[in-house]
Protein backbone atom coordinates (compact mmCIF):
# COMPACT_ATOMS: atom_id res chain seq x y z
CA UNK A 1 0.00 0.00 0.00
CA UNK A 2 1.52 3.18 -1.02
CA UNK A 3 1.97 6.08 1.14
CA UNK A 4 -0.04 8.63 -1.08
CA UNK A 5 -3.31 5.52 -0.60
CA UNK A 6 -2.53 5.86 3.14
CA UNK A 7 -3.69 9.82 3.16
CA UNK A 8 -7.13 8.44 1.25
CA UNK A 9 -7.53 6.39 4.17
CA UNK A 10 -7.11 8.43 7.33
CA UNK A 11 -8.34 11.90 5.74
CA UNK A 12 -12.23 11.29 6.69
CA UNK A 13 -11.77 11.19 10.20
CA UNK A 14 -8.98 14.18 10.70
CA UNK A 15 -11.24 16.54 7.87
CA UNK A 16 -12.75 18.21 11.20
CA UNK A 17 -9.32 18.92 12.69
CA UNK A 18 -8.14 22.85 12.76
CA UNK A 19 -6.56 23.32 9.35
CA UNK A 20 -2.75 24.77 9.52
CA UNK A 21 -1.56 27.37 6.87
CA UNK A 22 1.82 25.01 6.75
CA UNK A 23 2.42 22.28 5.00
CA UNK A 24 5.33 19.13 5.44
CA UNK A 25 7.02 17.34 2.70
CA UNK A 26 7.29 14.16 3.03
CA UNK A 27 9.91 11.81 0.74
CA UNK A 28 9.39 7.70 0.72
CA UNK A 29 12.86 6.12 0.26
CA UNK A 30 13.03 4.24 -3.26
CA UNK A 31 13.55 0.30 -3.28
CA UNK A 32 15.15 -1.89 -0.51
CA UNK A 33 14.78 1.80 1.84
CA UNK A 34 11.21 1.97 1.42
CA UNK A 35 9.09 1.69 4.42
CA UNK A 36 5.25 1.78 3.82
CA UNK A 37 3.54 1.35 7.11
CA UNK A 38 6.23 3.37 8.78
CA UNK A 39 5.05 6.21 6.13
CA UNK A 40 1.32 5.60 6.20
CA UNK A 41 1.82 6.13 10.16
CA UNK A 42 3.55 9.25 9.73
CA UNK A 43 1.51 10.78 7.60
CA UNK A 44 -1.79 9.84 9.41
CA UNK A 45 -0.09 11.48 12.82
CA UNK A 46 0.74 14.48 10.90
CA UNK A 47 -2.92 14.91 9.54
CA UNK A 48 -4.20 14.39 12.87
CA UNK A 49 -1.86 17.59 14.13
CA UNK A 50 -3.30 19.60 10.94
CA UNK A 51 -0.23 19.67 8.64
CA UNK A 52 -0.80 20.34 4.99
CA UNK A 53 0.95 17.68 3.50
CA UNK A 54 2.89 16.74 0.25
CA UNK A 55 3.88 13.18 -0.26
CA UNK A 56 6.06 12.21 -2.88
CA UNK A 57 8.01 8.99 -4.06
CA UNK A 58 12.47 9.94 -3.54
CA UNK A 59 15.14 8.40 -5.83
CA UNK A 60 17.87 7.61 -3.17
CA UNK A 61 17.34 4.50 -0.68
CA UNK A 62 20.92 5.20 1.66
CA UNK A 63 20.37 7.54 4.59
CA UNK A 64 23.42 9.81 3.64
CA UNK A 65 21.73 10.22 -0.66
CA UNK A 66 18.52 10.57 0.97
CA UNK A 67 19.03 13.70 3.22
CA UNK A 68 20.97 15.46 0.90
CA UNK A 69 17.76 14.82 -1.53
CA UNK A 70 15.67 16.16 1.25
CA UNK A 71 17.47 19.03 1.78
CA UNK A 72 17.33 19.98 -2.05
CA UNK A 73 13.89 19.42 -2.32
CA UNK A 74 12.63 21.57 0.80
CA UNK A 75 15.16 24.28 -0.17
CA UNK A 76 13.03 24.24 -3.96
CA UNK A 77 9.64 24.28 -2.38
CA UNK A 78 7.36 26.21 0.09
CA UNK A 79 7.08 23.46 2.82
CA UNK A 80 7.62 24.25 6.05
CA UNK A 81 9.96 20.89 6.61
CA UNK A 82 10.58 17.50 5.28
CA UNK A 83 10.34 14.11 6.89
CA UNK A 84 11.92 11.19 5.28
CA UNK A 85 11.91 7.36 6.56
CA UNK A 86 14.41 4.60 5.40
CA UNK A 87 14.77 1.11 6.63
CA UNK A 88 17.43 -0.49 6.83
CA UNK A 89 16.94 -4.28 8.10
CA UNK A 90 15.55 -4.48 11.75
CA UNK A 91 16.10 -0.41 12.22
CA UNK A 92 14.44 2.73 10.74
CA UNK A 93 16.20 6.43 10.30
CA UNK A 94 13.68 9.30 10.11
CA UNK A 95 15.25 12.51 8.60
CA UNK A 96 13.85 16.03 9.46
CA UNK A 97 14.98 18.78 7.34
CA UNK A 98 13.67 21.98 8.19
CA UNK A 99 13.26 25.09 5.70
CA UNK A 100 16.34 27.39 6.21
CA UNK A 101 17.96 25.60 8.91
CA UNK A 102 20.76 23.30 9.23
CA UNK A 103 21.73 20.35 9.60
CA UNK A 104 18.93 17.96 9.43
CA UNK A 105 17.93 15.57 12.17
CA UNK A 106 18.27 12.36 12.67
CA UNK A 107 16.82 9.13 15.01
CA UNK A 108 16.76 6.00 14.70
CA UNK A 109 15.40 3.13 15.98
CA UNK A 110 14.70 -0.66 16.10
CA UNK A 111 11.20 -1.96 14.50
CA UNK A 112 10.95 -4.99 16.23
CA UNK A 113 7.47 -4.02 17.55
CA UNK A 114 5.66 -3.45 14.11
CA UNK A 115 2.78 -0.73 14.93
CA UNK A 116 4.07 0.25 18.19
CA UNK A 117 7.51 1.10 16.77
CA UNK A 118 5.90 2.82 13.97
CA UNK A 119 3.28 4.79 16.04
CA UNK A 120 6.24 5.79 18.15
CA UNK A 121 8.22 7.57 15.72
CA UNK A 122 5.78 9.03 13.83
CA UNK A 123 5.14 10.61 17.75
CA UNK A 124 8.57 11.87 17.71
CA UNK A 125 8.66 13.56 14.84
CA UNK A 126 5.77 15.41 14.52
CA UNK A 127 7.16 16.43 18.52
CA UNK A 128 10.37 18.01 16.90
CA UNK A 129 8.11 19.82 14.49
CA UNK A 130 6.09 21.66 17.57
CA UNK A 131 9.05 24.52 18.35
CA UNK A 132 8.52 26.16 14.57
CA UNK A 133 4.65 25.96 14.48
CA UNK A 134 3.34 29.03 13.49
CA UNK A 135 1.57 31.18 16.49
CA UNK A 136 -2.17 30.24 17.09
CA UNK A 137 -5.11 32.08 15.22
CA UNK A 138 -7.11 34.89 17.28
CA UNK A 139 -9.23 33.47 19.60
CA UNK A 140 -13.00 33.95 18.81
CA UNK A 141 -15.02 35.93 20.47
CA UNK A 142 -17.63 35.30 23.40
CA UNK A 143 -20.62 34.74 21.23
CA UNK A 144 -18.77 32.24 19.39
CA UNK A 145 -17.32 30.38 22.13
CA UNK A 146 -20.77 29.96 23.88
CA UNK A 147 -22.27 28.43 20.54
CA UNK A 148 -19.69 26.67 20.06
CA UNK A 149 -19.62 22.42 20.15
CA UNK A 150 -17.00 21.39 23.20
CA UNK A 151 -13.91 20.21 21.81
CA UNK A 152 -13.04 16.89 21.90
CA UNK A 153 -10.04 16.13 24.34
CA UNK A 154 -7.30 15.06 22.78
CA UNK A 155 -4.66 12.79 24.53
CA UNK A 156 -1.43 14.54 25.84
CA UNK A 157 1.53 13.56 23.59
CA UNK A 158 4.27 11.16 24.75
CA UNK A 159 7.31 13.09 26.76
CA UNK A 160 9.84 14.04 24.67
CA UNK A 161 12.31 11.55 27.18
CA UNK A 162 10.30 8.90 25.83
CA UNK A 163 11.62 10.07 21.98
CA UNK A 164 14.19 7.51 20.61
CA UNK A 165 17.93 9.20 20.57
CA UNK A 166 19.48 10.35 17.34
CA UNK A 167 22.28 8.92 15.98
CA UNK A 168 24.66 8.74 13.09
CA UNK A 169 25.09 5.54 10.88
CA UNK A 170 28.49 5.02 10.53
CA UNK A 171 29.67 3.58 7.39
CA UNK A 172 32.11 1.12 8.29
CA UNK A 173 32.78 -2.65 8.12
CA UNK A 174 35.24 -4.71 10.08
CA UNK A 175 35.76 -7.90 8.65
CA UNK A 176 37.48 -11.24 9.89
CA UNK A 177 38.67 -13.82 6.93
CA UNK A 178 40.09 -17.21 6.69
CA UNK A 179 41.64 -19.78 3.84
CA UNK A 180 43.88 -20.78 1.54
CA UNK A 181 46.25 -19.49 -1.02
CA UNK A 182 47.00 -21.28 -4.43
CA UNK A 183 50.07 -20.02 -6.10
CA UNK A 184 52.05 -21.07 -8.97
CA UNK A 185 55.16 -23.00 -7.64
CA UNK A 186 53.60 -24.05 -4.77
CA UNK A 187 53.00 -28.17 -3.85
CA UNK A 188 50.55 -27.11 -1.03
CA UNK A 189 48.99 -23.72 -0.37
CA UNK A 190 49.30 -21.72 2.54
CA UNK A 191 46.67 -21.37 5.15
CA UNK A 192 45.49 -17.59 4.95
CA UNK A 193 44.10 -15.04 7.92
CA UNK A 194 43.25 -12.06 7.23
CA UNK A 195 41.33 -8.51 8.66
CA UNK A 196 39.89 -5.58 7.11
CA UNK A 197 38.74 -2.30 7.54
CA UNK A 198 36.07 -1.45 4.88
CA UNK A 199 34.90 2.51 4.83
CA UNK A 200 32.08 3.84 1.88
CA UNK A 201 31.71 7.40 2.23
CA UNK A 202 29.40 8.13 -1.36
CA UNK A 203 27.93 4.46 -2.36
CA UNK A 204 28.71 2.45 -3.94
CA UNK A 205 32.16 3.57 -4.01
CA UNK A 206 34.13 3.24 -0.75
CA UNK A 207 37.59 1.77 0.20
CA UNK A 208 39.25 -0.98 2.16
CA UNK A 209 42.39 -1.66 4.31
CA UNK A 210 43.08 -5.02 4.53
CA UNK A 211 46.19 -6.81 6.99
CA UNK A 212 46.75 -10.69 6.00
CA UNK A 213 49.38 -13.56 7.28
CA UNK A 214 49.74 -17.36 7.17
CA UNK A 215 49.80 -19.03 10.47
CA UNK A 216 50.59 -22.26 8.53
CA UNK A 217 53.79 -22.83 5.93
CA UNK A 218 52.88 -23.83 2.34
CA UNK A 219 55.51 -26.20 0.51
CA UNK A 220 57.52 -25.95 -2.63
CA UNK A 221 58.93 -29.20 -4.19
CA UNK A 222 61.59 -29.57 -6.54
CA UNK A 223 64.75 -31.90 -7.24
CA UNK A 224 67.32 -29.52 -4.92
CA UNK A 225 65.36 -30.06 -2.21
CA UNK A 226 61.87 -28.65 -0.80
CA UNK A 227 61.04 -25.42 0.59
CA UNK A 228 58.70 -24.02 3.47
CA UNK A 229 57.01 -20.81 2.85
CA UNK A 230 55.14 -18.18 5.24
CA UNK A 231 53.71 -14.75 3.75
CA UNK A 232 52.63 -11.54 5.64
CA UNK A 233 50.74 -8.70 3.58
CA UNK A 234 49.61 -5.31 3.43
CA UNK A 235 46.92 -4.33 0.93
CA UNK A 236 44.36 -1.50 -0.08
CA UNK A 237 41.71 -1.61 -2.35
CA UNK A 238 39.43 0.32 -4.09
CA UNK A 239 35.88 -0.68 -4.25
CA UNK A 240 32.28 -0.40 -5.97
CA UNK A 241 29.26 -2.49 -5.02
CA UNK A 242 27.17 -2.89 -7.96
CA UNK A 243 24.95 -5.14 -6.37
CA UNK A 244 22.92 -4.03 -2.97
CA UNK A 245 19.41 -6.10 -3.50
CA UNK A 246 19.05 -6.78 -0.02
CA UNK A 247 19.94 -9.50 2.23
CA UNK A 248 22.51 -9.96 -0.63
CA UNK A 249 25.48 -7.81 -1.98
CA UNK A 250 28.22 -8.05 -4.07
CA UNK A 251 31.66 -5.67 -3.77
CA UNK A 252 34.21 -5.78 -6.32
CA UNK A 253 37.63 -4.21 -5.89
CA UNK A 254 41.01 -3.36 -7.33
CA UNK A 255 44.59 -2.33 -5.57
CA UNK A 256 47.87 -3.53 -4.23
CA UNK A 257 50.58 -3.74 -1.72
CA UNK A 258 53.38 -5.31 -0.43
CA UNK A 259 54.14 -9.15 0.70
CA UNK A 260 56.72 -10.29 2.65
CA UNK A 261 58.12 -14.17 2.28
CA UNK A 262 59.97 -16.29 5.15
CA UNK A 263 61.25 -19.17 3.70
CA UNK A 264 63.31 -22.13 4.73
CA UNK A 265 65.22 -24.61 2.49
CA UNK A 266 66.27 -28.13 2.72
CA UNK A 267 68.47 -29.58 0.19
CA UNK A 268 69.35 -32.54 -1.54
CA UNK A 269 72.87 -33.92 -1.26
CA UNK A 270 75.05 -32.14 -3.97
CA UNK A 271 73.57 -28.97 -3.98
CA UNK A 272 73.92 -25.80 -1.25
CA UNK A 273 71.21 -24.02 0.18
CA UNK A 274 70.89 -20.49 0.52
CA UNK A 275 67.89 -18.73 1.79
CA UNK A 276 66.35 -15.59 1.73
CA UNK A 277 63.18 -13.66 2.90
CA UNK A 278 62.00 -11.31 -0.03
CA UNK A 279 59.62 -8.09 0.39
CA UNK A 280 57.60 -8.16 -3.18
CA UNK A 281 54.50 -6.04 -4.72
CA UNK A 282 51.61 -7.96 -5.26
CA UNK A 283 48.43 -6.00 -7.36
CA UNK A 284 45.17 -8.21 -7.24
CA UNK A 285 41.64 -7.71 -7.70
CA UNK A 286 38.44 -8.60 -5.30
CA UNK A 287 35.29 -9.87 -5.77
CA UNK A 288 32.92 -10.48 -2.05
CA UNK A 289 29.81 -12.15 -2.26
CA UNK A 290 28.02 -11.55 1.28
CA UNK A 291 24.64 -11.81 2.86
CA UNK A 292 23.62 -9.15 5.21
CA UNK A 293 21.30 -10.01 8.30
CA UNK A 294 21.17 -6.85 10.36
CA UNK A 295 24.38 -5.55 10.85
CA UNK A 296 26.31 -8.88 10.58
CA UNK A 297 27.55 -10.04 7.13
CA UNK A 298 28.68 -13.25 6.31
CA UNK A 299 30.78 -13.64 2.91
CA UNK A 300 32.92 -15.27 0.59
CA UNK A 301 35.61 -13.29 -0.51
CA UNK A 302 38.26 -13.83 -3.69
CA UNK A 303 41.03 -11.95 -4.55
CA UNK A 304 43.09 -13.06 -7.87
CA UNK A 305 46.44 -11.37 -8.08
CA UNK A 306 50.18 -11.69 -8.94
CA UNK A 307 53.62 -10.82 -7.61
CA UNK A 308 55.53 -7.78 -9.08
CA UNK A 309 58.56 -9.26 -9.67
CA UNK A 310 57.95 -12.78 -9.30
CA UNK A 311 59.51 -14.71 -6.54
CA UNK A 312 61.93 -17.16 -8.41
CA UNK A 313 63.62 -20.45 -6.62
CA UNK A 314 67.25 -21.46 -8.27
CA UNK A 315 68.90 -24.81 -8.81
CA UNK A 316 71.90 -24.12 -9.99
CA UNK A 317 72.22 -21.42 -12.63
CA UNK A 318 68.58 -22.62 -13.78
CA UNK A 319 65.06 -20.84 -12.47
CA UNK A 320 63.16 -24.22 -11.03
CA UNK A 321 60.02 -22.19 -9.90
CA UNK A 322 58.44 -19.53 -10.36
CA UNK A 323 56.47 -18.41 -7.28
CA UNK A 324 53.47 -15.84 -7.31
CA UNK A 325 52.25 -15.74 -11.09
CA UNK A 326 48.91 -16.41 -10.01
CA UNK A 327 48.76 -15.43 -6.54
CA UNK A 328 45.09 -16.53 -5.38
CA UNK A 329 43.35 -16.31 -1.95
CA UNK A 330 40.08 -17.71 -1.12
CA UNK A 331 38.40 -17.03 2.23
CA UNK A 332 34.89 -17.26 3.88
CA UNK A 333 34.64 -13.94 5.50
CA UNK A 334 32.45 -12.48 8.53
CA UNK A 335 31.75 -8.56 8.61
CA UNK A 336 30.18 -6.38 11.26
CA UNK A 337 28.82 -3.15 10.51
CA UNK A 338 30.36 -0.74 13.00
Amino acid sequence: MSACFAVALVAPPVAAQPKRTETVLVLEAANEGSWEPGVQALVAELLTTGYGLNVRAAHAHLPDQLERELQSEVADSAALAGIALVREGDNATALLCRQGVTPCERLRMKISEGELSRSRLALAMVERLRPIDLPAAPEPSTDARRDATPARTVPAAQPATSAPAATRIRPFRAWLSGGVVLSSGMSTPLTWLSASLAMMRAHPWGVELSVAGSPLAGKAELDAGSLTLRGYSVTAFATFEPVTERPFGLSLGLGGGALHLQEEATSTPGFDVTTHSPTVGIVSARARLFHRSGPVYLGLTIDPGILVPAVKVDAGRETALRIGRPWVSMQASVGLEL
